[in-house]
């Protein structure tokens, strides 16, 4: 069941997740910049927004898998760019890409989160397609 108090949209373009107490950024790359990323170009703009200090905030990065999971809800329906659902909370704009990039340690292979269908993909860094990056900041809490 959906949890309409969990998020809290702090007014300066980033979201707070009262159950993990995640901060993310409030849009998306794609909707912040208007470009795909690589998974080096997502990397890079981590950096770029924590130089920046984004939201007063300066350890920007790109989630894991467990992160990025718990935006993801299957009862909830958000559009993509192109209007097409996805399951993405919708205390996030609607307009952001539907797969985006997450931390990986080493290697050629990236890996990316679907937010139509909740599945992760294995792709190659280099490979721009038509990724996205979504930052977060904080840990989640270990249970």
């Amino acid at each position: 069941m959906s949890n309409p108090n969990r998020f809290t949209d702090n007014q300066d373009s980033t979201v707070t997740d009262t159950q993990t107490t995640l901060i993310w950024i409030r849009e998306d790359g794609w909707q912040q910049e208007g470009s795909w990323f690589t998974w080096d170009e997502a990397m890079d703009w981590a950096i770029d927004m924590a130089c920046k200090n984004f939201g007063g905030l300066q350890d920007w990065r790109l989630p894991i898998e467990e992160e990025i999971q718990t935006l993801y809800n299957p009862e909830v329906i958000n559009q993509d760019k192109y209007g097409k659902d996805i399951h993405l909370e919708t205390v996030f704009p609607p307009g952001s890409q539907a797969t985006v990039w997450l931390r990986s340690e080493s290697g050629h292979e990236g890996t990316i989160f679907d937010f139509k269908n909740g599945e992760f993909r294995s792709l190659y860094k280099s490979k721009t397609g038509r990724m996205s990056v979504r930052l977060v900041q904080g840990n989640m809490p270990r249970s």
